[in-house]
């Protein structure tokens, strides 16, 4: 322990931690300084110049000694424990004035003095150290039992005042604010020196245990490496009362995995073996000192913010000695390993022991770290197959390695369930683990059971809505009072900008806040250039940002209690625009608008009203436009009339649902097929069979399909939203004079993972949207790809003919050598010129509709190139910002403040590193994104239990 006085520590220990912390702070202050008032703004820079000014003076002293090649002193010890102590009290009862109240929470989701406790211990744990070492030379006698008396004198000190039945003396005698300052005082003093007498007990113990023989350092070896940490495990857990609503725990966080006890166990093990003669058996029992120190230290760091409630917590709970114990076994740890290192000097060279050390110490964070990183390979690869796959690769994934770490993640998400203030949490294992493996972000439980489904086969749990005893009507919402528009033709674009301005208002004036929200469907070439919310007398422009974190910020403000003004626009599907304005109080009007950019005169429908922006054209859009660099063509009505008519040939493909759940019916498939379609279609050389569950495995043409039926080996749920993908994706990129008519073939659709449509993949069905489910019964039913692809838009008549007549569609741009097939309507659409090849999202065109253009074709190429969403997200985030238009990737958000707003570029940030495919939030919960530190913060709340009880002996009658 003696080269703890080494002034290097404090770099590490004292400089580094309060970078950290200046880093931290600084970005919660960044975040919510315009909100706080001048006298709070005060408190933080005062308070940060006191930091800063301790901090520099620690490095100053640091950097001297070590020049010097000198110790720390004991002064140095002394000033840091009262200096540092000081300042955790100073910023503890500046609480207010550092995160006023009326400060949102969601904005700051750590609370800056829990950064503050945390990461000023280590220095205060060092100084401690440190103390102990310095005030304990060797060479001389000291009295065990006077410093176990010395430790002890505190607590019991505090406990005998506390039961006094008149209450602290201090409270009968002085002032409540000297009263107060001095028990805080005391408090402080008492729990640093309860501490030092305990840590030099130990040290005492250590300088002198050849005088009390092998045998007792045995056994308070025994007693502090396995039966302390054992029982802490097990009281943690709730083991001797009955568990904290399950296995899954604990006061202090989860720690019930076989894991903890196991290597609890072995540690103790290791250190109460003696050194062997052998000096290869010594080495190797110096490696797994070595190993085991790292878990040592991590329940030194698991209890290391809570150490200054460690003597109320021995005060008013017996078992409270047990959070001391990661303390004391360090120390022990740490002197076994410089015992080892002194005796295999003489045996091996220190560079030899310097890679046996700290490859040990290395173990243990690197299996951590290799574990989770394979559980990132998994998730992810999980998700991009779900979200975004490349039908040109073939997927086998680890079901079983897949089933554990979605269970991981549903542990690390669960802040609270039902037993200790951490839930299932694991201390800086959860925070580690969301970091590497999640991106700081999360996972959606509705995305959880769709990739067990998926791939495990689960079902998802059907959740009943519990029954109201008396039906309460819900508050009528606000409503559209009025539309104001005005269109403009910019000659210069060839394109329309109108501006569509909405009044809406509550219909019950009484209603004191409700939320105005509505939906519009967009033709194609019409794209939003801008959107703004009057708001205190001024017009808001929206801030154009990624969709995730405007929702995300947009359910935070209306969860607070104080009424804010913001609004969102964004769309809900690739056509489809979401409007939500928050909040309209009383009889006082809400004013909105939009800025829409269209090629062509539109009418749109709004609220049931009709809406016509632009008047008829003097020079119609009869030919397609082309945007800049010919990848994407706007084809109006009239130019696609001008195109040549085509009737494709149709086929059946049957897609057969082979999942765990159909093993037993799957030989009844043939049957069923030839009794509705005939044996001339099933041997069709045309006709094609895919077998789905968790993957989709196409049948080889002219391949025997029912041996193929016979033969496959199942993996998981029926996937019939992919492998109805997988079939579009195909016959869009492919286009033949041929198309596919889809047939599922399943004994239960409801068991099927599928979408509440395929919308965006239009294009590849121009001549019909149906599909068809053939089920047990052999009941045929239609279903539509466009929109609620699970409801039943009618039943087939057995005997009828399928499919019907196909209807002509129109080839693009010679029937002769057609690149795509469009419906023979009179509705624009958005053409790709090359929808193979690939396509880049950062786009610039020579105006605004066109650069829409590019970026709407972009979105339509990447529907049907789902491989590379994940590396093109971010360019295509970027150009939609640059451009000011919205796409399905952004969304338009007013926000009233400055610090809504640099909240909205933290998150954002924060979404746009991380996977695509992961979360913000629960979808539905919109809860504040919490950071694990925030545990902490809880036990904190002891620290109010003292002083809750000397007021409650006090209310007592003498």
């Amino acid at each position: 322990m003696r080269n703890l006085l080494h002034p290097k520590w404090l770099l590490l220990l004292n400089t580094a931690a309060v970078i950290v912390l200046a880093l931290l702070c600084y970005g919660q202050f960044a975040v919510i300084r315009s909100l706080l008032p001048a006298g709070s703004v005060s408190t933080w820079s005062w308070l940060g110049g006191a930091l800063a000014g301790v901090a520099l003076s620690t490095l100053g002293y640091a950097l001297g000694q070590w020049r010097r090649q000198q110790e720390v002193s004991t002064l140095y010890c002394l000033l840091t424990l009262v200096g540092y102590s000081a300042l955790i009290c100073i910023g503890v009862s500046l609480d207010t004035e550092l995160l006023p109240r009326d400060v949102p929470r969601w904005m700051v989701p750590t609370d800056p003095l829990v950064y503050l406790i945390t990461f000023l211990m280590p220095t205060l744990a060092h100084a401690g150290y440190a103390l102990v070492v310095r005030l304990t030379p060797a060479g001389k006698d000291y009295s065990v039992l006077t410093n176990v008396g010395l430790a002890l004198a505190a607590p019991l000190s505090w406990l005998v005042l506390i039961m006094l039945p008149g209450g602290l003396l201090l409270g009968s005698i002085l002032p409540d604010w000297l009263g107060s300052g001095l028990l805080v005082t005391g408090l402080v003093v008492g729990t640093v020196m309860f501490l030092f007498y305990l840590v030099r007990v130990v040290y005492i113990l250590d300088l002198r245990r050849g005088e009390y023989g092998q045998e007792f350092s045995l056994l308070w070896k025994i007693l502090l490496g396995i039966v302390l940490p054992l029982l802490g495990l097990m009281v943690n857990n709730g083991l001797f009362w009955g568990n904290f609503g399950g296995t899954e725990t604990g006061i202090f966080g989860n720690f019930s995995s076989p894991w903890f006890y196991g290597l609890a166990v072995l540690n103790g093990m290791l250190l109460c073996l003696p050194a062997s003669p052998n000096r290869w058996l010594h080495l190797l029992l110096l490696f797994g000192r070595s190993v085991l120190l790292g878990y040592t230290f991590y329940f030194f760091l698991v209890f290391l913010p809570f150490l200054p409630l460690a003597l109320l917590a021995v005060i008013l709970i017996g078992t409270g000695f047990l959070m001391l114990t990661p303390l004391v076994l360090l120390l022990v740890h740490v002197r076994e390993l410089a015992a080892d290192w002194e005796q295999l000097r003489l045996a091996f060279s220190g560079r030899v022991l310097l890679v046996v050390l700290l490859s040990g110490v290395c173990t243990l964070p690197l299996f951590i770290t290799a574990r989770y990183l394979a559980d990132r390979h998994t998730l992810h690869q999980a998700l991009d197959y779900r979200y975004a796959p490349d039908y040109t690769c073939r997927y086998t994934l680890n079901e079983h390695a897949l089933a554990r770490t979605l269970g991981v993640v549903k542990q690390h998400k669960d802040r609270n369930s039902g037993g200790g203030p951490f839930g299932s949490h694991v201390p800086y294992l959860s925070l580690y683990f969301n970091w590497l493996v999640l991106d700081n972000l999360t996972l959606s439980d509705t995305k959880i059971a769709d990739l067990e489904q998926v791939f495990l086969g689960e079902l998802p749990e059907k959740t009943e809505q519990a029954a109201r005893p008396f039906a309460v009507p819900a508050p009528a919402a606000p409503v559209l009072t009025d539309v104001i528009t005005k269109s403009t033709y910019d000659a210069r674009q060839q394109a329309w900008v109108s501006q569509v301005e909405l009044r809406v208002a509550n219909t019950d004036t009484t209603q004191r806040a409700g939320e105005y929200t509505t939906t519009l469907d967009l033709p194609p070439g019409c794209w939003v250039g801008d959107y703004y919310l009057d708001m205190n007398g001024r017009r808001e422009h929206g801030i154009l940002a990624e969709k995730k974190a405007a929702a995300w910020v947009y359910a935070q403000i209306l969860n607070e209690t104080q009424v804010r003004d913001p609004g969102l626009l964004a769309y809900r599907n690739n056509r489809q625009l979401s409007l939500r304005v928050y909040p309209v109080t009383g009889q006082t009007p809400r004013v909105t608008g939009m800025q829409l950019l269209h090629k062509e005169p539109v009418t749109l429908l709004l609220d049931g009203r009709e809406v016509r922006l632009g008047t008829a054209a003097s020079v119609p859009v009869t030919v397609p436009v082309v945007a800049n660099g010919g990848d994407v063509v706007y084809m109006s009505g009239a130019a696609k009339q001008r195109l040549p008519l085509v009737r494709r040939r149709p086929y059946f493909h049957f897609l057969l649902d082979v999942s765990e759940r159909q093993q037993q019916q799957k030989q009844a498939y043939a049957r069923r097929l030839e009794q509705q379609f005939g044996a001339g279609v099933l041997t069709d050389t045309a006709t094609r069979f895919t077998l789905v569950d968790a993957y989709a495995t196409p049948v080889a043409a002219g391949a025997n399909w029912k041996q193929e039926l016979a033969n496959h080996e199942h993996t998981g749920g029926f996937y019939l939203d992919g492998a109805l993908r997988q079939l579009l994706v195909q016959a869009f990129l492919r286009p033949r004079a041929t198309y596919p008519v889809p047939v599922v073939v399943t004994d239960n659709l409801a068991a099927a993972v599928l979408g509440a449509d395929l919308a965006e993949f239009q294009a590849a069905y121009p001549e019909s949207d149906r599909f068809y489910v053939l089920d047990a019964n052999s009941h045929l039913t239609a279903h539509s790809l466009r929109h609620e692809a699970g409801r039943v838009l009618s039943e087939v008549a057995a005997g009828t003919s399928l499919p019907a007549p196909a209807s002509l569609v129109r080839a693009w741009p010679t029937a002769a050598q057609p690149q795509a097939y469009l419906a023979d309507d009179t509705l624009a659409e958005i053409v790709l010129v090359h929808p193979v090849a690939p396509m880049r999202p950062a786009l610039a065109a020579g105006g605004r509709w066109q650069t829409g253009l590019l970026l709407h074709g972009y979105q339509q190429w990447q529907a049907f190139h789902p491989e590379a969403a994940e590396d093109q997200r971010v360019p295509f985030v970027r150009a939609s910002f640059r451009a000011g238009i919205l796409t399905p990737f952004t969304a338009y958000l007013a926000l009233e403040n400055p610090a809504q707003k640099a909240a909205l570029q933290r998150k954002q940030d924060q979404v746009l590193s991380g996977k695509a495919a992961l979360d913000v939030d629960e979808g539905e919960s919109n809860q504040p994104t919490a950071v694990p530190l925030d545990e902490y913060i809880g036990l904190l709340v002891l620290a109010a239990v003292g002083l809750a009880a000397w007021h409650l002996r006090r209310l007592q009658p003498v």
